[in-house]
């Protein structure tokens, strides 16, 4: 127990410096390539206002690749100071340094987990909201507010009814309401207009109503009504679809809009695969790290800290670089998303198990 803590503490205090030194310096490149942006009155308390948010994405992007580059380093100073050596002589092998790096991997990942959904998510959407109000370029500003601009149509269940939502009240309902209806032809069947729209249960009450009924033979039927009740297949919830990107929403959001997005027949492959990388991207740094360490325990390594500089860089392009393939095969569908998320973890899981197990 004493060597776990004590391995376990060089591990964090590596993985700590890592990452401040990564952060700094990802922070560093991009204001230097976005300083010709900022101006203006006031450009500075936006610009820290700006970077304090960007810091905490910028922390669970790369905290990742700080593990890999933690467990590197730590390994290398235990082979630099020859206590890696003492080690062997006892009869002590590699896991027994890579079970207390694993253990600060999987707390890290941990952590980074529930920080990103306290702090991450809503930090992402505030750096870019400053972004494109206070120093926007060209169209930002306005591919920001489409991005964000609430949903207004909806389709149902069975795609035979089409919704137009102008307004939200704050009871749930809506105001200034059209529900077209069409027929097997695709051909529009029913227009139901109504001032305002509250739910009742699973049914709803529209309110200054005309129902207009088109019949085969050309002809309308015209119905008005200051208020009536209609039992429409889609519940209260199905309306409640939020505009944004999935990386920004927290967890419990993201969860409902996937289940309401399915329930309206909308596209949800993204989301599913945002939900995912959720759990699977803060703890890449357990496999990465047990590649890393395996790497500095290797025979004939020669260097120490340069070595693993390099060797966790190239850990961590060869991570992203599958990531990114096997994201884009989750985006196509021709993966699900739970295993375009989770294939790089095992993949370089069982890379660093049968490497540390050769460093025996």
């Amino acid at each position: 127990m004493i060597l776990f803590r004590y391995v376990a503490r060089r591990m964090l205090g590596a993985f700590l410096v890592a990452l401040a030194g990564v952060v700094g310096i990802y922070l560093a490149v991009d204001f230097v390539d976005n300083a010709a942006a900022y101006t203006g009155a006031g450009w500075l308390p936006a610009v820290l206002q700006l970077y304090a948010y960007k810091a905490a994405g910028v922390v669970y992007m790369v905290a990742p690749a700080a593990l890999i580059l933690g467990a590197g380093i730590a390994t290398s100073m235990f082979r630099q100071t020859r206590e890696y050596t003492a080690m062997r002589a006892v009869g002590l092998g590699p896991w027994r340094l890579a079970v207390p790096v694993l253990a600060v991997t999987l707390l890290a990942g941990g952590v980074l987990v529930v920080l990103n959904d306290v702090v991450g998510v809503q930090a992402a959407e505030r750096a870019e909201e400053i972004t494109a109000h206070r120093f926007a370029r060209g169209g930002n500003l306005r591919r920001f507010l489409a991005a964000r601009e609430p949903k207004r149509w909806f389709r149902g269940v069975d795609g035979k009814r089409v919704y137009h939502l102008r307004g939200n009240l704050p009871d749930g309902g809506f105001e200034r309401v059209t529900v077209y209806e069409l027929s097997e032809a695709f051909t529009l069947a029913r227009r139901i207009d109504a001032a305002r729209m509250h739910p009742d249960g699973r049914a709803w009450i529209l309110e200054d109503v005309e129902d207009r009924t088109f019949r085969p033979d050309g002809s309308m039927a015209l119905e008005r009504a200051e208020r009536k009740r209609y039992a429409f297949d889609e519940p209260p919830d199905a309306f409640a679809v939020i505009a944004g990107k999935p990386d920004q929403m927290r967890w419990s959001t993201l969860i409902r809009q996937i289940g309401i997005r399915k329930r309206l027949g909308q596209p949800v492959t993204e989301f599913q695969l945002e939900r995912y990388d959720r759990l699977a991207y803060p703890f890449a740094g357990i496999p990465g790290a047990l590649l890393a360490l395996a790497l500095a325990l290797r025979r004939d390594r020669k260097g120490h800290l340069s070595a693993a500089l390099l060797e966790a860089v190239g850990v961590t392009l060869l991570f992203w670089g599958m990531q990114g393939v096997s994201s884009a095969l989750g985006l196509s569908g021709r993966v699900a998303p739970w295993v375009a998320s989770w294939a790089p973890n095992v993949v370089f899981l069982a890379l660093g198990a049968i490497a540390v197990h050769r460093a025996r």
